[in-house]
């Protein structure tokens, strides 16, 4: 089976040559590499010339594009029928690939298999702990379904998935600058399962400069639109009109979402619920069973999970009925997922 490795590059010239080694030191051997450097300004070009292997071929943008426009060019030139992503910052294990394609022939229904990752963030043991905790929450399927519309389940360059199912759901969303590969997952498992090797088959380094963690509003802005696109979808194959919603959390996180989120993700708010819960909880319940909403999306906040236990003993179904979606709060001077 042939894999077709994708990686896109805007000024790695620190870290390319690390990653493409770990991909180059693959032991599965059947590979085509495709590196797209995306309008590099500094030496990647010249760095990425001097490779020397018959598997390795360079797209040269001449200007930048966005991540997720340089890796649709390049999975547009691909051959084969699975996609493995490697980011030019990461480390792949040696056994990663093969891991991956093992386990694909064990489950061909798959649409998609990730892997455990180390990270490489900060400058203690216990930060890198901590932060591949966080990266590795969802590991089953069963647990990538349930916390799907809350956390985005994959690190990106640990995922290998169908050329096929990517296809048929549009590719990556361009109009993204730092959700693209949590969008494609929710669009990915839609067609069918996603999956995890249990094992650690990535570095994944964390880099506190980048988009997503410089931009906290911004990487809030497009987790919630993309998970909320994607409960648009389900709620409209199902209804067939405007799903109308209750968006429960806090006050001010409700009202930008009902401003900015639902009318990008085609969800109409009928109702935000922030104060006075104890009667207002109920009532949204009932208006949900009573079928004059369609569901209930809670926002992150501390009181979640005892509002998540409380909606499903009225009757509600999570990931059906009710829906739980990230959100960032401010502790000690610093936004932070709940």
């Amino acid at each position: 089976m042939l894999v077709s490795v994708i990686m896109a590059v805007y000024n790695g010239e620190t870290n390319v040559k690390k990653a493409l080694d770990s991909v180059l030191a693959q032991t599965y051997m059947t590979l085509e590499i495709i590196v797209i450097n995306d309008g590099s300004t500094d030496s990647t070009l010249s760095i990425l010339e001097q490779i020397n292997d018959s598997r390795v071929r360079v797209i040269n943008l001449d200007e930048n594009q966005g991540a997720a426009n340089a890796l649709n060019i390049g999975i547009s030139e691909t051959q084969g029928d699975w996609i493995a992503i490697q980011d030019a910052d990461d480390i792949s294990y040696p056994a990663r690939i093969e891991e991956q394609v093992n386990y694909i022939h064990l489950y061909p229904d798959i649409v998609g298999i990730g892997s455990l990752v180390k990270c490489i963030f900060g400058n203690t043991n216990k930060e890198n702990r901590r932060a591949s905790r966080r990266r590795n929450t969802a590991v089953s399927r069963e647990e990538i379904r349930k916390n799907m519309y809350w956390i985005c389940p994959f690190t990106h360059s640990s995922v290998m998935f169908s050329k096929t199912a990517f296809l048929e759901v549009g590719g990556y969303d361009t109009s993204l600058n730092i959700a693209y590969d949590y969008d494609l997952w929710l669009k990915l498992i839609e067609k069918g399962d996603m999956a995890k090797v249990p094992k650690i088959l990535l570095d994944y380094s964390i880099h506190p400069g980048s988009l997503s963690h410089k931009d906290k509003f911004a990487t809030l802005q497009e987790m919630q639109l993309s998970s909320s696109r994607a409960i648009f979808r389900k709620l409209y194959s199902e209804k067939h009109s405007e799903p109308r919603v209750i968006v429960m959390g806090p006050q001010g996180a409700c009202e930008k979402y009902k401003e900015i989120i639902a009318p990008l993700s085609g969800l109409s708010v009928t109702e935000a619920v922030y104060k006075n819960w104890e009667n207002e909880v109920p009532y949204a319940a009932q208006n949900v069973l009573e079928l004059k909403n369609d569901a209930i999306i809670i926002l992150d906040h501390r009181n979640k999970k005892r509002l998540l236990k409380y909606l499903q003993r009225t009757g509600l179904t999570l990931n059906e009925q009710v829906f739980n979606i990230y959100n960032i709060r401010k502790k000690n001077n610093k936004f932070t997922a709940y």
